[in-house]
């Protein structure tokens, strides 16, 4: 976008666009070097400006192109030396260790100009940023550096220490702020007051006050986030809590990544407010005494961190539910369906009758390996009470075999669950007593009817549970009382199952003939 006064002339532009870029309106500033470049032509002052509105973004993206900007500039105008300063200091600015090739061309860049100037404002403008570095690196107890070596890490480290100082030694945030600010003008060439008075401005804004707690105790949102990271390694089932833990965990380390972008901000400004010493003071020297080495709170703190990472990674197992023991010691089964049973023919070895609705069906269909289901009663019969009470055999029995250690009352009393379940009415319940059933064996039975025109107990289940199977037999008839119902579900369990004995040739049936049942 661009006004037509501003198109009349570079110099109209660039006068556009260094007032938008004073007044902080960057992308406005961008728009107008950009439109004026792309209308007139190559502009070393163009350039420079909208190299300048990318860098004061502080963002990775607009310092690529910012650095894209100054290059192409420098194509046409290699000697400028306005391009030149601005891009050295893109480039001394820049993280080593991200990227490392462009803050190796900053002493270049810098060598060029004083190079081509010698104690012009822009060679002593460049010495001092990079002494102004070096004076962070010294005053963080490292040792002194050449142009060409990296930025140190440690500016952060001392740049939090005396934020936390001043903070520490004044009644309230405003008034350190106010003390650091009127230090940082006294000495407007000392590099640490000017960053330290930047932050505490920085953090002194309207919802900075998290930023704050966590500057002040570092080291302690570290065991902090990983106990929270601890509780949502556990399983959900086994800790509603976990879900909490894992935003609670985010919340704590989102301070951190946001202190260090307000950290690192506060450093630019500040190297842009730096005034050029007095001859008799050196440019890195600063009066503010260096960060004290790590103590043993330090290291009391960083201890509790790995106890606890180590203990976010073990504790979950804790909570898990142990897996079911593994029983080799059962019967083992075979199922197999008899000819007849209750004067009955086999009708289906699985519940599927013509007739039959799938979702009742589904109800006699046990799931997994080893299981059985048989349907007992002619197709005649079946018409008939269709007709009267809806689909309804002679008898089902149905089942599974394999490890069933450890099932209990209330596995036995599913069937009477899903047929209540199906509108249908219980009219009574019992349990086998022990002299009725095979030792350790469980068993669980009532009767039921299916519409009000049957009369109470026309239907009677009974399910067993042992060691090695468990099934139900459903039976449609009256007059069974609560023994004789026991007694045929015993009769049918034997009938269907036959246990395995070790042989010679492994396991074989102990018996391989269907038994017949007869009332």
């Amino acid at each position: 976008m661009q006004d037509n006064e501003y198109g009349s002339s570079p110099e109209a532009a660039t006068t556009a666009a260094g007032a938008a870029l004073q007044d902080g309106r960057t992308a406005d500033a961008r728009a107008l070097a950009t439109a004026a470049l792309r209308e007139h032509g190559p502009d070393p002052v163009l350039s420079t400006l909208l190299g300048r509105a990318h860098a004061v973004e502080n963002d990775d993206d607009h310092d690529d192109e910012a650095e894209q900007a100054y290059r192409q500039g420098l194509a046409d105008f290699p000697d400028d030396l306005g391009l030149l300063t601005a891009y050295a200091e893109l480039c001394l600015e820049s993280d080593a260790l991200d990227r490392p090739g462009r803050h190796s061309r900053g002493p270049e860049l810098t060598a060029r100009v004083s190079e081509l100037a010698p104690g012009s404002p822009q060679a002593l403008h460049l010495d001092r940023v990079g002494r102004g570095l070096d004076g962070i690196r010294a005053a963080s107890g490292g040792s002194g550096s050449s142009p060409a070596s990296p930025i140190p890490l440690s500016a952060a480290h001392a740049q939090r220490h005396d934020v936390r100082t001043a903070v520490a030694t004044a009644p309230d945030l405003a008034e350190a702020t106010r003390l650091a600010e009127e230090d940082a003008q006294r000495y407007p060439y000392d590099l640490r007051r000017t960053i330290r008075a930047e932050t505490l401005t920085a953090l002194g804004r309207p919802g900075r006050r998290l930023l704050l707690a966590h500057l002040r105790a570092p080291l302690l949102s570290v065991p902090i986030a990983l106990a929270l990271g601890a509780l949502t390694l556990i399983p959900w089932t086994a800790s509603p809590l976990s879900l909490w833990a894992a935003a609670s965990a985010a919340i704590m380390v989102a301070p951190n990544r946001l202190l260090g972008v307000l950290e690192n901000r506060a450093r630019r400004r500040g190297l842009a407010r730096l005034l050029p010493p007095p001859a008799d003071v050196e440019p890195s020297y600063s009066p503010l005494p260096p960060p004290p080495a790590p103590g043993a709170r330090d290291f009391a703190v960083v201890g509790a961190a790995v106890v606890l990472g180590l203990f976010a990674m073990i504790s979950p197992s804790w909570f898990m539910t142990p897996a079911p023991a593994v029983h080799t010691d059962y019967p083992h089964y075979t199922a197999s369906a008899p000819a007849t049973f209750l004067g009955e023919p086999l009708l289906s070895a699985l519940p599927a009758v013509d007739g039959v609705d799938p979702s009742v069906a589904e109800i006699w269909r046990p799931s997994g390996d080893g299981s059985f289901s048989y349907v007992y009663g002619t197709a005649e019969e079946i018409g008939e009470r269709m007709a009267e009470h809806g689909f309804q055999p002679a008898a089902i029995i149905f089942g599974a075999t394999g490890d069933f250690h450890g099932t209990g009352t209330s596995a036995i009393r599913s069937y009477e669950r899903r047929i209540t379940e199906s509108d249908a009415t219980i009219d009574a319940t019992w349990d086998a007593p022990s002299s009725l059933r095979p030792g350790g064996t469980l068993m669980h039975c009532f009767s039921y009817t299916t519409d009000e025109k049957e009369k109470a107990g026309t239907h009677v289940a009974c399910t067993w549970a042992d060691s090695g199977s468990s099934g139900t037999v459903d039976l449609n008839g009256s007059g069974l009382d609560h023994s004789r119902s026991i007694a045929t579900t015993l009769m049918a369990r034997d009938a269907v199952l036959h246990e395995k004995e070790s042989g010679p040739s492994g396991n074989a049936e102990a018996s391989s003939r269907h038994r017949s049942l007869r009332n």
